[in-house]
């Protein structure tokens, strides 16, 4: 086998996966020579029985390799574990040393602190001595007139051992006898008042080394200026306070400062609670009230009620979120610190806010409804109630109503505006009111709202909407705003009843005002759906007595004329009835939907139905005649057939049906009685139709 063929047999049978059939396809391919066609199969067999010889010699050769292989391991592998089992052995052997290492430390150890503990006790006498006769000798020197003259005193690299000195003697001196040493207790008192600005001298100079100053506030610490070290100390840090914005930019600076001054302050003060309890009050009282105050006060002195509510829940939400802030930081142990000092800034603000809030709210609700009206140039009238009542039914009665211009004085951006106005209301009182206080409140603002939106401008829309629909059947052509008005107070009851929901609801839920305050509320979209509804009854009593006003102008002679001088088409009157109730539905749908209208149309179909029945019947009918009735019930109907109401709809094609029985010859009248139309209507009413022919006597065999 030579080297290139065993090279390739060690490739092929080292592919991953390995497939036997492929491997006999490559040997095939390179003995044929990538023919497609056999010629010689027994050569091709000799060939692949030679191939087969050398792969098993190739076989032999890789097991005699595997087995000198596995015999180098298993020999390997004896050795390892040989190794194993010693290396475990000397393991043990450390351990036992190491456990008689450390019983031979821990005795050592106990003798130590035995010795330790005898060398204390003889040093902690002589320590004492050594301070004691220190103290006699400097003491002395405070005893002697002489100046001082000891390094302690007069090294200003030792003012930290000459202050502990002074202040251990300064207490001995207070103990002693006032008359006896006046002398020594002054110069030791003058010495310690000298130490002690030096120490506050040195701890300013050092505001750039905490390990320093951590070592001059230990000190001083056990000194009466100790609070003047920390007064400065805090006036230092609150001058990097400046100014700026609205109030909310000091507040975050604040916030930043504390957070990033405790770390410091903990490294450097030995007790630095007291530390940032001083911090936080020197910027409450400080330049947080500074800022916040001259910010409200501002807004006074402009007369910006609405800037200045603004400002104050602004400010006071925020400063609540900083207080929790704070709270994280563990500032003080006293959980009441910082809303005492929160109320020492906000009190008396918050005092008076309900007032101030109820006043601004009716200020500015009368504000836009008046400037409202002004646009308008409408001055509100007194509507409703006594001898206005009893006027208006009187003008009513002589179709002399009101009814500026169709105005319709519901203004949805107003409605939007009040709305806003008392949502940020509520908003504020949800800052500002403590508990107990914001139920009643919000009580407060919902009968602002009622009083302004509700009363003085939806209900009083309505009102003027009702007086201007005539209470007679009118000779004039009614006006149809009153559909608009229904719209628009619609739309807006909408909105109420949004704002209701939220934000209103969530606060008096379960709160002793919530009974009150639903039956308000409830009372007066009550109130208000009832007086739309009424507007729209009379609305569509007026549209019903015009159309009444228009047909009362035909006569008995209209249907009975001669053939041969008649122009067979729709009525005038019927005509201008079309027209009218055509504008009076599109106005309909415009102001209302779904139900609503579905309801309108088919009360006011229903409406004409019955007049149209009486109406018709009022008269007698030759044959032109007849057909000219029926060119205006057809053109009622399919006025009616627009509205998509099903039941009206049905009405007039039943009242077409019988308008027909006057219509046919007299041969057919009894063939169409018995249609299918006629099958819900009552028989005598049929009767009685057929009897408004002129030719009813003529007719034989009628049948009901």
């Amino acid at each position: 086998m030579s080297g290139g063929q065993y090279v390739t047999y060690v490739q092929d049978l080292e592919q991953e996966p390995f497939d036997a059939i492929d491997l006999v396809e490559k040997l095939a391919w390179r003995m044929t020579g990538s023919a497609q066609t056999i010629n010689d199969p027994v050569s091709l067999k000799m060939r692949f029985e030679e191939e087969i010889g050398s792969l098993q010699m190739l076989c032999d050769q890789f097991q005699n390799k595997i087995n000198t292989l596995e015999k180098q391991m298993n020999e390997e592998k004896k050795d390892y574990v040989q190794k194993l089992h010693r290396l475990h052995e000397k393991n043990g052997e450390a351990i036992d040393k190491m456990k008689q290492l450390d019983h031979t430390m821990q005795a050592v150890s106990t003798k130590v602190v035995h010795l330790g503990d005898q060398l204390e006790s003889v040093d902690q006498p002589r320590s004492r001595a050594h301070d004691a006769h220190q103290l006699m000798q400097h003491f002395d020197e405070f005893l002697s007139d002489q100046p001082l003259n000891s390094m302690i005193f007069t090294d200003p690299d030792k003012l930290l051992e000459s202050a502990d000195l002074v202040h251990k003697l300064y207490s001995i001196s207070q103990e002693l006898n006032k008359d006896k040493f006046a002398n020594v207790q002054a110069r030791i008192g003058q010495r310690y008042k000298v130490v002690e600005d030096l120490l506050i001298e040195e701890f300013v100079r050092s505001q750039r080394d905490e390990k320093k100053m951590a070592e001059v506030a230990k000190i001083l610490s056990e000194f009466k200026g100790y609070s003047g070290c920390v007064d400065r100390y805090v006036d230092f840090l609150c001058q990097s306070i400046h100014p700026r914005g609205d109030g909310g930019e000091i507040l975050a600076d604040c916030l930043q400062l504390c957070r990033t001054q405790q770390p410091r302050i903990s490294a450097i003060f030995p007790s630095p609670h007291t530390v940032m309890q001083k911090l936080v009050l020197n910027i409450f009282t400080g330049r947080m009230k500074e800022t916040i105050t001259a910010r409200l006060r501002e807004c006074k002195d402009t007369d910006d009620q609405e800037h200045y509510l603004r400002d104050l829940a602004y400010l006071y939400s925020s400063t609540l979120k900083m207080c929790k802030e704070l709270e994280k930081l563990h500032i003080s142990p006293d959980s009441a610190f910082l809303s005492t000092l929160t109320d020492s800034i906000f009190q008396r603000y918050i005092a008076t806010y309900c007032s101030e809030e109820l006043k601004y709210l009716n200020d500015q609700c009368s504000n836009l409804l008046q400037r409202f009206y002004e646009s308008k140039k409408h001055v509100k009238k007194q509507i409703g109630g006594g001898l206005h009542e009893l006027k208006r039914d009187v003008a009513a009665r002589l179709m002399n109503v009101e009814t500026y211009g169709g105005e319709t004085f519901v203004a949805e951006d107003v409605a939007i505006s009040i709305l806003q106005e008392t949502k940020n209301a509520f908003g504020r009182a949800n800052q500002l009111c403590d508990k107990e206080e914001l139920p009643r409140h919000v009580e407060n603002i919902v009968d602002v709202l009622l009083k302004y939106l509700y009363g003085e401008h939806l209900d009083y829309a309505v009102e003027t909407g009702l007086a201007g629909i005539s209470l007679a059947e009118s000779k004039t052509e009614p006006p149809a705003y009153f559909f608009s008005v229904v719209a628009k107070c619609t739309s807006v009851i909408l909105l109420m009843i949004k704002q209701f929901e939220d934000p209103i609801f969530p606060i008096i839920k379960e709160t002793i005002v919530e009974p009150s305050v639903a039956k308000k509320w409830q009372q007066s979209l009550r109130s208000l759906e009832s007086k739309m509804s009424l507007g729209l009854e009379r609305q569509l009593n007026s549209i019903v007595g015009y159309v009444k006003f228009l047909f009362s102008e035909q006569k008995k002679t209209d249907f009975r004329p001669d053939s041969q001088q008649i122009d067979i088409r729709v009525s005038p009157q019927c005509q201008l009835a079309s027209r009218f109730l055509a504008n009076q539905v599109a106005a309909m749908e415009l102001g209302c939907d779904g139900e609503n209208l579905e309801a309108l149309q088919s009360d006011l179909a229903t409406r004409l139905f019955k007049f149209m029945l009486t109406h018709i019947q009022q008269f007698t009918y030759n044959s032109t005649g007849a057909v000219l009735l029926l060119c205006d019930v057809g053109e009622l109907r399919t006025l009616v057939s627009k509205w998509r109401v099903q039941n009206a709809l049905t009405q007039w094609e039943s009242l077409q049906a019988l308008t027909n029985l006057l219509a046919v010859l007299p041969d057919q009248v009894n063939e169409t009685a018995h249609s299918s139309l006629l099958e819900n209507v009552d028989r005598q009413l049929i009767h009685d139709f057929v009897r408004l022919r002129t030719d009813f006597r003529s007719i034989k065999n009628f049948q009901i």
